[in-house]
């Protein structure tokens, strides 16, 4: 019995070890995430800070070091985050095929006690009493077909909440695996601007020596030359020109309209589409959800477009594309702004796929979500929303893609900025 006792406390222990590192690296990972959190968050208030300061060398270099080191910091919260989804990830696939398990061996159960009420219930009634020779014969066999049938029902109960404990843990594991391709795909533009930000800061060096009087020079020349900026495609994807001055034009009137910032406008359609350079290759049949089937239809039928040639966003390795036009709407979502959007522009119907109507359909859906009151905490929150919905606040990608927001919306502004200073 001690024997015993003792090999079943040794396998309690080996089982707590076993899974004590995983907890505990997931709530290290966690750790660092915060921390990271708070990094990119002080960064940022630090490039918003430094960059209402007098324009000079030192202070370019050090928005240019505190982008890099928001990148970088960007970079590993990202890495770290991919790595805790794909824990959780792991987690939830065990967790189904344990319930499919379960499920499995109640419908073996339920089979057992169908079978036992089929043997019960054949006969009549007389021919069930006539062959029990004492009624409390009788009695013990109504009983236990009562028993029976109360098994079956408590059997049927459980297949029912394990199945439904399955759909959600399905449609979890579902966005959880969306939610990693997203974090992929951010991870080539963080990447990206790690690479620009350290870039720009070595080509400001090259040119001024590090000497202010020439960096004063250079700034003098800029601002004569606003037709650089004007004219800048911020390295539009797919061939498609749209200028900075362009995209402003755009999203003013849809800031006026709306009430939200026209830089915060325009970051969010930059990240989505590049200003509609890249509004997709994907066809409806292929990457769409069919939820937003009618609703595309719809769309294109009052557009007067062919649904099958009209390009939507392709389909990631998990999860699903259809979103439409510069914006990047997805159908269902679009038919809630279309109405006030054809009011603002004038356009009917209102089309995702014209700019000036994906800006004021931005501009609404974020103004929605609180942004119009311009403060930092309602463009992170709207931001959030944006890309995550409900989810907003649970979504891992989220938090990636407002801080990404932000700081394209902080380079926005700066050239806005220069261009009224005309």
């Amino acid at each position: 019995m001690k024997k015993s006792g003792f090999f079943l406390i040794s396998l309690c222990f080996l089982a707590f070890v076993a899974f004590m590192p995983q907890a505990v690296f997931a709530d290290a990972r966690s750790d660092k995430i915060r921390q990271l959190e708070a990094s990119i968050d002080q960064y940022n208030q630090q490039i918003q800070e430094k960059s209402k300061e007098a324009q000079s060398l030192a202070n370019q270099i050090s928005i240019f070091e505190l982008q890099i080191k928001q990148a970088q910091a960007e970079i590993d919260a990202t890495n770290l985050t991919i790595a805790q989804l794909s824990s959780a990830i792991k987690q939830k696939e065990n967790s189904i095929a344990l319930k499919e398990k379960e499920i499995a061996r109640q419908n073996e159960i339920l089979a057992k006690y169908l079978r036992q009420a089929a043997r019960s219930d054949s006969g009549s009634l007389l021919e069930f009493l006539l062959k029990n020779n004492k009624f409390s014969d009788f009695f013990s066999d109504l009983n236990y077909i009562s028993n029976v049938q109360s098994q079956i029902q408590e059997t049927l109960a459980a297949i029912k909440t394990l199945k439904e404990k399955l759909i959600q843990e399905k449609e979890d594991l579902e966005s959880d695996k969306a939610e990693q391709e997203q974090l992929k795909r951010v991870q080539v533009r963080q990447r990206s601007e790690l690479e620009s930000s350290k870039k720009q800061r070595q080509k400001l060096l090259d040119q001024t020596k590090g000497q202010e009087k020439t960096y004063q020079q250079l700034l003098v020349k800029a601002r004569e030359d606003l037709d650089k900026i004007r004219n800048q495609p911020y390295e539009l994807a797919m061939g498609f020109k749209m200028t900075f001055e362009e995209a402003l034009k755009n999203a003013l009137p849809a800031s006026r309209l709306t009430g939200v910032r026209a830089a915060f406008i325009m970051a969010i359609v930059k990240i989505e589409s590049d200003w509609g350079g890249n509004v997709g290759k994907g066809t409806w049949r292929v990457d769409m959800h069919p939820r937003d089937f009618g609703a595309f239809q719809a769309i294109t039928s009052s557009l007067g477009l062919n649904p099958d040639s009209t390009p939507v966003s392709k389909r990631p390795a998990y999860g699903w594309g259809g979103a439409m036009g510069p914006a990047q709407f997805i159908p269902t979502t679009w038919l809630l702004y279309a109405d006030k959007v054809a009011s603002l522009t004038g356009h009917r119907p209102a089309s995702p796929w014209n700019i000036e109507d994906a800006f004021t359909a931005s501009g609404l859906m974020l103004a929605q979500s609180g942004a119009d009151r311009q403060t930092y905490a309602s463009e992170v929150k709207a931001a959030k929303m944006y890309i995550a919905g409900s989810r907003w606040n649970t979504s891992l990608t989220a938090r990636i893609y407002a801080n990404n927001v932000m700081a394209q919306a902080t380079k926005i502004q700066n050239d806005i900025n220069i261009l009224s200073q005309k």
